[in-house]
């Protein structure tokens, strides 16, 4: 049998290239997910609690019990059900998993790996602007989704910092503007951009990165940038004002 993959960024899906597509219903696609994210055996009485707080027990159990009735082919194939428990059986693929273990071998690499192509990184920069379920409004999926977004903003970061080292300035940038529409008021991103355009020598583009992100984090938040960031882009506006 085909293994079931799922996605969760960007959007949900469960597919499986032997089955039917079937578009998963809402009760389906919160189960899945769940197990998803929890990455082990989790008992129904969890489950349940977890997918409808506000019902009783007994109510709950209930959803449970026809929300594992009416899994349709894909997701039943993702789903293992045992005694102990419910899990997302070992052979479904996630793209969530895939996409935390690629920011973490970003932040902190394992071994050397070779060299990446421009496609490739262009893949892993289009992978780490990806949010988790951007519709889930459950607790556990936003708690969840802020974890995400703090990691593949440093992993972004991380990557720009990698590029930049290995002399590959314009995917460096990419990595950087990439990190700056994902979170627009993080100084940190600008920061590294505001660094390739000096490098480069284009003192002009670095101070309206600058200006920019001083005027959207004025609007936003009442915040000037650090003294560290306004110091690293001094010399550009004692040139541009020569």
């Amino acid at each position: 049998m085909t293994a079931a993959r799922l996605t969760l960024l960007g959007s949900f899906d469960v597919s499986a290239a032997d089955v039917p597509a079937v578009v998963s219903s809402p009760g389906t696609q919160r189960l899945v997910v769940l197990l998803a994210l929890r990455e082990r055996v989790v008992s129904r009485s969890a489950i349940a609690g977890s997918l409808w707080p506000d019902a009783t027990t007994e109510q709950a159990a209930t959803r449970l019990r026809a929300a594992l009735a009416r899994l349709d082919p894909a997701a039943r194939r993702a789903v293992e059900i045992s005694a102990t428990g419910v899990r997302l059986d070992e052979s479904c693929v996630v793209d969530y998993r895939d996409a935390r273990h690629e920011a973490h071998d970003l932040l902190e690499p394992e071994h050397p790996s070779p060299r990446r192509t421009a496609a490739q990184t262009r893949e892993s920069i289009a992978l780490l602007c990806l949010e988790l379920l951007p519709d889930s409004y459950d607790d556990w999926v936003l708690d969840e989704a802020e974890d995400w977004r703090l990691l593949r903003a440093a992993a972004l970061e991380a990557l720009t910092a990698s590029l930049s080292a290995d002399d590959r300035p314009h995917l460096a940038m990419s990595a950087a503007r990439a990190a700056i529409r994902n979170e627009p008021l993080r100084e940190t991103a600008h920061a590294a951009l505001i660094r390739l355009h000096l490098i480069a020598g284009n003192q002009h583009e670095a101070l309206r990165v600058y200006e920019r992100f001083a005027a959207a984090l004025q609007e936003a938040l009442a915040l000037s940038p650090s003294a560290i960031l306004r110091e690293l882009v001094t010399p550009s506006a004692a040139a541009t004002r020569e």
